[in-house]
């Protein structure tokens, strides 16, 4: 692939995709190895970074794929998804570096827009984009996202305004110290480190294309979905007090939190996931966020449809 060169004319990559792999769903991870391979550039690298206990699995299960010199697989270093984030991030040889989680995709043109957005904005440190949700059967599911032009330290109080994708320079990644290794896998990536990357003046650019495909599933494990709620709860308030946000705002971001996008865990804690566990419960039938924001139409069909969303969520 040496020879190769991009789009944008570029013989060597800038971009570096880092996936962290645990809990895994195989044809979710082919999708997304798949969605590196499809690239419209292909002067890309990947490092896929593993538990040292799955590196035998994970080598005979990306045979294939591994013989590609693109492609390295790696053991985590770290303390779980931020440790393999920085485990990935110490290994690359590229300028920049970003996140492809193993359920998610890549757009076909990601690396050549990351290509040309990098040329062009060289005072830019930090890049993320308008993204998507699709389902486990890649049905669309969701409007587009647009990528949050401006904002301040002050807006991630109420959540990260910048999302997937997340695009970083290596160099400055790793002098703030890299993602919170302290954090136990809620966040560390896309609330906590851009927060922290913030902090320390870097300067974010938006991107427009939709170069991210998030996928919302029931079929596996998601972090979303599978870790309790007040686990959820307990993880963003750490990040909240890491950041010095006030007891109160806390409280109310929190409980602001819980009634709205963490209405999609599947369990409100240990003991409940025990309980459901037990009884057989199916996780395909868990609560799915509304992503498509409604169209136009009459005022009732509006009010129609929260009446349906909240008895929806009632019953459920």
């Amino acid at each position: 692939m040496s020879g190769d060169r991009s789009p944008t004319g570029l013989a060597a990559p800038l971009v570096t995709a880092i996936l962290p792999l645990k809990n895994y769903h195989e044809r979710f991870l082919r999708a997304a190895l798949g969605s590196m391979f499809a690239q419209s550039s292909s002067t890309w690298r990947l490092i896929v970074v593993v538990e040292p206990e799955d590196q035998a699995q994970f080598t005979a299960l990306l045979a294939t794929e591994l013989t590609d010199a693109r492609i390295m697989l790696i053991v985590n270093t770290g303390r779980k998804l931020a440790g393999a984030i920085n485990t990935g991030m110490k290994a690359a040889s590229t300028n920049f570096v970003a996140i492809l989680l193993g359920d998610d995709l890549w757009d076909v043109h990601a690396v050549e827009v990351l290509e040309q957005s990098i040329l062009a904005h060289p005072e830019a440190d930090f890049f993320h984009s308008a993204r998507r949700v699709i389902d486990e059967h890649d049905q669309l599911i969701s409007n587009v996202y647009p990528a949050r032009v401006s904002f301040t330290l002050a807006d991630f109080w109420q959540g990260s305004p910048v999302k997937h994708l997340l695009c970083w320079r290596r160099e400055l990644g790793l002098a703030v110290g890299g993602v919170d290794e302290s954090l136990n896998s809620v966040g560390p990536d896309d609330y906590d480190f851009p927060w922290v990357m913030a902090e320390h003046g870097a300067r974010f650019h938006a991107i427009q294309d939709c170069l991210y495909i998030y996928r919302d599933h029931r079929e596996g494990y998601r972090l979303t979905t599978h870790q309790p709620l007040d686990h959820h709860v307990r993880e963003i308030d750490r990040i909240l007090i890491k950041h010095d946000v006030p007891a109160h705002e806390r409280t109310r971001i929190l409980r602001a939190a819980s009634k709205g996008y963490l209405r999609q865990c599947l369990y409100r804690n240990a003991r409940d996931q025990r309980w459901k566990d037990w009884l057989g419960f199916d996780a395909s039938r868990g609560w799915r966020e509304r992503y498509f924001k409604p169209s136009g139409g009459p005022r009732w069909s509006g009010r129609l449809s929260r009446w349906w969303t909240v008895l929806f969520r009632r019953i459920h």
